[in-house]
């Protein structure tokens, strides 16, 4: 069930990510009602697979669209599939074809085609019939897909870095060095943009610290580091209690189509924000005493 909102927003972003010629969803049953609209529907992606578009009363499907290298013709069935089409070609040049020429970092994209079929008077379907190619293949390169990999790298699970704070156990004094530091790492995902398969992964950029002291933040690209090698610290000139120290790290992103040697720039960046245990500012003060302390 989706609002009627909700069912608008979803057909603007499938129009926006799919070719020209690719079926953009299968409709269903229809069930509108006065807040709401509940639509069936199978989605078509750009990669490959098979994808039926059934009629405007939500019977049986009699448009169909497959991804395939077009000089298959018969031996399309080799692709798990039955089509009929035939591109005037002898079964020689068949086994012969070998398909477009892409580049070592692009991914070659079967051509698309659409087969139809007739419903009966008693609601039975005949077979597939009248292949038709309606779109040819093509090389797909890291650019054509940089929108989408921009959409999918600002929804991914980034881990935040994990935060240490020292000296450990959640007090420090005041006016002496606080030490912070991070352990970031790369994260990989492996996912489809377009129904294309790619690697995206994210890489720690810039750290922002804001000790909670109402001082204002600060901005590295140094992670930092334990003592004795530490390198990114804060100190408090105040006592306080419960002082929150909040890490925001800024991630850039690429990917890489499967099988590519190379990874492309992400546009943009994604945050994640790091927490850590609350913190006591001590004050330590020095007293002079008559006997020398045991």
């Amino acid at each position: 069930m989706f609002h009627a909102a909700a069912i608008a927003a979803s057909a603007f972003v499938l129009m926006g990510t799919t070719g020209a010629t690719d079926p953009v969803y299968t409709a269903g049953n229809v069930d509108a009602q006065s807040t709401s609209v509940n639509v069936e529907a199978e989605i078509a992606t750009r990669g490959g697979g098979t994808y039926e578009q059934a009629g405007s009363d939500g019977g049986p499907a009699t448009t169909r669209y497959l991804r395939a290298t077009p000089a298959l013709c018969l031996l399309a069935n080799l692709e798990g599939f039955v089509t009929r089409i035939a591109l005037d070609c002898s079964e020689g040049e068949q086994l012969a074809y070998t398909g477009i020429e892409c580049d070592a970092d692009e991914f070659r994209l079967g051509g698309l085609i659409r087969e139809t079929r007739s419903v009966n008077d008693d609601g039975t379907t005949t077979d597939w019939d009248d292949s038709e190619l309606v779109g040819d293949e093509e090389c797909i390169s890291p650019e054509d897909l940089l929108d989408e990999a921009a959409r999918e790298f600002a929804t991914l699970p980034i881990t935040p870095a994990p935060v240490t704070v020292q000296p450990p156990g959640g007090r420090t004094l005041v006016n002496v060095e606080t030490i912070t530091y991070a352990e970031p790492t790369v994260q990989t995902f492996d996912t489809a943009l377009l129904g294309i398969p790619v690697t995206l992964r994210a890489q720690p950029g810039e750290y922002t610290w804001d000790y909670g002291d109402g001082t204002g933040p600060l901005t590295t690209t140094d992670p930092g580091a334990p003592y004795p090698d530490h390198s990114v610290t804060h100190t408090y000139d105040q006592p306080a209690d419960a002082v929150t120290i909040t890490l925001t790290t800024t991630w850039t992103g690429q990917f890489q189509i499967t099988g590519a040697p190379t990874w492309t720039d992400v546009p943009g960046t994604a945050t994640t924000t790091t927490v850590a245990d609350p913190l006591t500012i001590l004050e330590a003060r020095s007293r002079l005493v008559t006997d020398p302390l045991p």
